[in-house]
């Protein structure tokens, strides 16, 4: 099963806003989404809701489900 992983949604968020030489206060102005909580999110100290996501791809220009990774390599096999 894929997950949202916070290491790829951070360097994602944080390399395409420097990209569009956007601050973290004007990224927060065209998401809707407080300041503080894109720093989090920077930090991976915040995982956004589904809208929150969504807002942050369509600024940014990402699909949202590019920042799930599978995690089914980390899970040992189940005994049969």
């Amino acid at each position: 099963m894929k997950k949202l992983s916070s290491v790829i949604l951070a360097d994602l968020v944080a390399s395409k806003r420097k990209e569009k030489s956007m601050t973290q206060q004007s990224l927060a102005e065209a998401t809707g989404i407080n300041r503080a909580l894109i720093s989090r999110i920077e930090k991976q100290d915040f995982i956004p809701s589904i809208p929150q996501l969504e807002q942050l791809g369509e600024v940014l220009g990402f699909e949202p489900d590019s920042v799930f990774a599978d995690t089914a390599h980390d899970r040992l096999p189940s005994p049969s």
